[in-house]
């Protein structure tokens, strides 16, 4: 097994292709890494146990996929072409596949309009039960990333009613308005604050989004964010 430290060195030669994988080796436990040609495997938790491969060869891929155990459920940001060596002998319970956006270095980004705060680990269970992806997050993962990732949000009174977190790849995510609360700037302020957060931290702004939600792939867009690729995450 390779060390973490030369992984995470290795995948930052290709930046912005690996930018998931390596944002999450450099936050959360890894407990398995191998390298296979010009292939990485990384396995680690957060709210469950991801595997993590940054591949660009199908012979590399199924030789990792060949050497996996009944234990490896749960494939993070797996790109189109991976999901066909995926499925050979395995059955897919779970899929969700998001555009991925970045946002380019020097992309000119204005002052949010409204005044916004970070949320808070009280603000977490608030947080689930409005979510529209109850099926892949739990109220403890919101708590996580909460208290060790950056949030944004803009209250009315002691209630948020727009917020954003990054999650666990380093992603923007969780972004979210009340329904009574739409179509006034609120989700652009709280992703203007996200974004000015994570350049804070010498980061590289980034997201997914389902293509079928128009509303925040026409805001990430008109932010400067550019489409990069459909990837997807997976349980088997």
């Amino acid at each position: 097994m390779i060390k973490k430290n030369e992984i995470i060195e290795y995948l930052k030669k290709d930046e912005i292709n690996n930018i998931n994988m390596t944002n999450f080796m450099e936050n959360y436990p890894i407990y398995y890494t191998e390298k296979i040609g010009d292939s990485v495997i990384a396995k680690g938790t957060s709210d469950r146990n991801w595997i993590y491969i940054s591949s660009k060869s199908e012979e590399e891929l199924t030789m990792i996929m060949g050497g996996l155990d009944n234990s490896d459920k749960n494939f993070a940001v797996m790109e189109d072409w991976m999901i066909p060596i995926l499925k050979k002998g395995n059955k897919i319970k779970w899929k969700l596949s998001t555009m991925r956006l970045i946002l380019p270095h020097g992309t000119s980004i204005p002052e949010p309009k409204q005044g916004v705060s970070k949320l808070t680990v009280s603000d977490a269970e608030f947080i689930y039960e409005n979510s529209d992806y109850k099926d892949f997050i739990s109220t403890k993962y919101i708590i996580e990333r909460i208290a060790d990732g950056e949030s944004s949000c803009i209250r009315y009174g002691d209630i948020p009613i727009a917020w954003g977190i990054t999650q666990d790849d380093g992603a923007i995510g969780f972004l979210h308005v009340l329904p009574e609360y739409r179509n006034m700037g609120y989700a652009k302020d709280v992703m203007i604050d996200l974004i000015k957060k994570i350049r804070d931290k010498k980061k590289i702004p980034f997201g997914h989004i389902e293509e079928k939600n128009e509303k925040s792939m026409r805001l990430a867009l008109s932010l400067g964010f550019e489409k990069d690729k459909v990837v997807s995450w997976a349980g088997i």
